[in-house]
């Protein structure tokens, strides 16, 4: 009796922040503490996974790796739909009844389920578009493993929601680096292209029971009505994820089908570097700060702030890093990969280009999502698939390396779009954003042309780049200490803050 009562009650609304978490302090020290943690749960599951895809790709070789390859454009898609939007509709909500993080648990594994049924059928002609029979197997064995991703989605989202982001630190750096062990293993005993299924099936199995011990649930339920007023919001981040997923990934697709896996191992190997710094500091940057946003999307000048601070952290943390790269790649990919993989050498010099203009504005979803402006963020997602998908199959009619060139010269085509939209949204200038991030810019060109210089000298590929990077490291800081002295006093700042060497 007491039990029909309570639920006939109005729904129990779960306290929001603390009474000053409006405040630029409160703000400050949670996104600071936030973000180390969300830097370490980045860097340990990136770097874990990035050792593996070398790992494999070394001991694999391109023929085989290419099957990797097409089962990752399977496994990045079926983790958006298993999600649907809900775990930033949990994050953005200011409030939300106590049932409803079950509600959502539920309703994933049952999307799952049915996800998994839908892919075991349509493994077979997935296989057949992409001309790789040896991919049936491997779909539908992922496909079985589902409810496993599922059911790490809502734990997920209410520890990022509440900024408690050590729980999910343990989890991803546990998960990849178990999975990550599991595939080489596996690679080695002779498992081949199967490698990822262990990968992928360890790390979800280790990773979801961490993150529902760390939220302590969400405990499932069939109150399937209390997801009704989430949908609003989480339909409209749908479709900007779908949009976002087809648009960075439809190069990768037509690749296979058109250019073979043997093409696109090559094409996604190099993507990962492009991905990488995207994943390494843009995710980390914006776990923290969408929820931050959220909550102070009624202060323009602390948006704008924030705004300005993760350009210039950004900008200053990966420029250099991928320009560098796209200077040393043909020798990078002869040292770590091996002369079978010569051809990825060209791709990684424009993807690590595209991949610095990524980072820095992958900060632009989460400042429209926090804002509550998924209407604006679908319709930048619009434009952004026709620039790039345009781009790309342009590019396709000319070979591998003009794909790479298509997908790049759309991305730098949607700059100027990004800095008014940020500049509409919290203040802050064109100008001003373009001389926050000029400094790392201006800095990393006169390191590229120190790495060049010492390229023409007769030396052997690891020479060349330890004596290339000491050149472009120098050169660069050297631009930085005499030209831009403040802005670089002010980035160590911030940077010695996050590492918590600085309160």
């Amino acid at each position: 009796m007491n039990r029909n009562r309570q639920a006939t009650r109005e729904p129990e609304l779960r306290p929001e922040v603390p009474a000053d978490a409006g405040s630029g302090a409160f703000q400050q020290h949670k996104a600071v503490t936030g973000v180390r943690w969300s830097l370490l749960a980045v860097v340990g599951r990136q770097g874990f996974q990035i050792l593996c895809a070398l790992a494999l790709a070394r001991i694999l070789g391109p023929a085989s790796y290419g099957i990797i390859s097409v089962a990752s454009i399977y496994i990045v898609l079926a983790t958006l739909l298993l999600d649907q939007g809900l775990s930033a509709a949990l994050v953005q909500r200011p409030q939300l009844t106590a049932r409803a993080p079950g509600a959502i648990f539920t309703l994933n594994l049952l999307t799952a389920v049915v996800l998994a049924a839908l892919t075991w059928f349509l493994a077979p002609a997935l296989a057949t578009f992409f001309n790789v029979p040896e991919l049936v197997t491997v779909l539908q064995i992922l496909a079985v493993a589902l409810p496993l991703k599922a059911a790490a989605v809502a734990p997920r989202a209410m520890l990022s929601r509440e900024l408690q982001f050590k729980g999910i630190t343990i989890s991803d750096v546990a998960g990849s680096g178990l999975g990550a062990i599991a595939g080489v293993a596996a690679a080695l005993l002779g498992a081949n292209y199967f490698a990822v299924v262990y990968q992928v099936i360890a790390t979800d199995v280790v990773a979801g029971l961490v993150l529902i011990i760390a939220a302590k649930g969400p405990v499932p339920n069939l109150r399937l009505g209390e997801v009704r007023p989430l949908l609003a919001f989480s339909v409209g981040i749908f479709g900007v994820n779908g949009l976002a997923y087809f648009s960075r990934n439809i190069d990768n697709i037509l690749v296979g089908r058109f250019l073979g896996v043997a093409n696109l191992s090559l094409y996604g190997m190099a993507y990962r570097v492009l991905a990488m710094p995207v994943m390494l500091f843009g995710q980390t940057v914006n776990r923290v700060m969408f929820p931050v946003f959220s909550r102070t999307s009624g202060d323009k000048a602390l948006l704008s702030a924030n705004l300005l601070k993760t350009m210039q952290v950004l900008s200053m943390l990966v420029v250099p890093v991928m320009v560098f790269t796209a200077c040393a790649a043909p020798s990078l990919v002869q040292l770590v990969l091996g002369s079978e993989w010569a051809g990825a050498a060209p791709l990684l010099t424009v993807l690590a280009i595209a991949g610095a203009r990524e980072t820095i504005f992958f900060i632009t979803p989460s400042l429209m999502r926090g804002m509550g402006k998924a209407g604006l963020n679908l319709k930048y997602e619009l434009l952004a698939t026709v620039a790039q998908v345009s781009g790309i199959v342009i590019g396709l009619q000319f070979g591998l390396l003009w794909v790479a060139v298509g997908y790049a010269a759309g991305g730098f085509l949607l700059t100027p779009v990004l800095l008014v939209i940020q500049s509409r949204l919290c203040g802050a200038s064109v100008g001003t954003q373009l001389a926050t991030i000029w400094p790392a810019i201006h800095a990393s060109l006169w390191g590229a042309a120190a790495y060049l210089a010492v390229d023409l000298l007769p030396l052997d590929g690891l020479a060349t780049v330890l004596l290339g990077f000491a050149a472009f490291a120098c050169c660069a800081l050297l631009v930085l200490l005499l030209v831009h002295r403040a802005r670089t006093n002010v980035f160590l700042s911030r940077l010695l803050t996050l590492t918590g060497r600085r309160r």
